[in-house]
């Protein structure tokens, strides 16, 4: 399977006070994909970004970055479509937040929006065989490698176990779903993601924090063998 875009930037560790400069950075640097989290302070005890922000960002800048929306809320089929209506492209919400009369109306969002890509998220306490059963329902997953909900933790070893599984269901079964890791990313973090064969990392602190964001991009990809340029990432 080709590899989409590796390394995402997650807008939450973004200088809020000067998002313009860091959307026009991403941009600079030929970033395609940015994560836009959005928590309720409920599903997970913070809050953070919500739609008229969103609007806003992907009016000035979805023509070159792409926002995937992760939804850390415990309404999230309500929330998918509210946010495919203003123009995101990549949805993905919970398995923790959502019934079995939830997936029955997958099928619909999908007639309604065939445009948008519909992903899962699974936390860390979730057993990822607990999702094998609907796997061909999503095209996207995303394994959290963090509790969700804060930036800047580490990296909670044995994530990239999941990663492994689910690149085992997708070959065993034909399934042409991407599989993304969040949270606690940096080189060492990445490599152990790489080689299970993830599709794409969320990269928040490592990357905002970093002075000369190009050199982290760098150093990843010279640590997983690879020219940065040439990958896109």
């Amino acid at each position: 399977m080709e590899k989409e875009n590796l390394i995402r930037p997650s807008l939450l560790s973004a200088d809020f006070l000067h998002l313009s400069r860091d959307l026009n950075e991403m941009k600079k640097l030929g970033i395609s994909h940015c994560h836009y989290d959005v928590m309720d302070g409920t599903f997970v005890s913070s809050v953070s970004f919500g739609e008229p922000l969103f609007s806003q960002v992907n009016a000035k800048y979805g023509k070159y970055i792409t926002f995937d929306v992760h939804l850390m809320t415990i309404s999230p089929l309500r929330q998918f479509r509210q946010y495919a209506l203003i123009g995101a492209k990549e949805i993905s919400f919970h398995y923790e937040a959502i019934s079995n009369d939830d997936l029955a109306k997958i099928p619909e969002l999908r007639k309604e929006f065939p445009e948008v890509k519909i992903g899962l998220a699974i936390s860390p306490e979730t057993d990822v065989s607990l999702i094998l059963g609907i796997a061909n329902m999503f095209d996207f997953f995303l394994i959290m490698s963090v509790v969700p909900g804060k930036g800047g933790q580490g990296f909670i070893q044995g994530s990239e176990n999941k990663i492994r599984r689910l690149v085992q269901a997708r070959q065993l079964n034909h399934f042409n779903y991407t599989i993304g890791v969040d949270g606690g990313i940096n080189e060492q973090t990445a490599l152990k993601c790489y080689e299970a064969g993830a599709d794409f990392m969320v990269c928040g602190s490592y990357y905002f924090k970093s002075k000369d964001r190009q050199s982290i991009l760098d150093g990843i990809n010279h640590t997983l063998g690879l020219d940065s340029r040439k990958e896109g990432i």
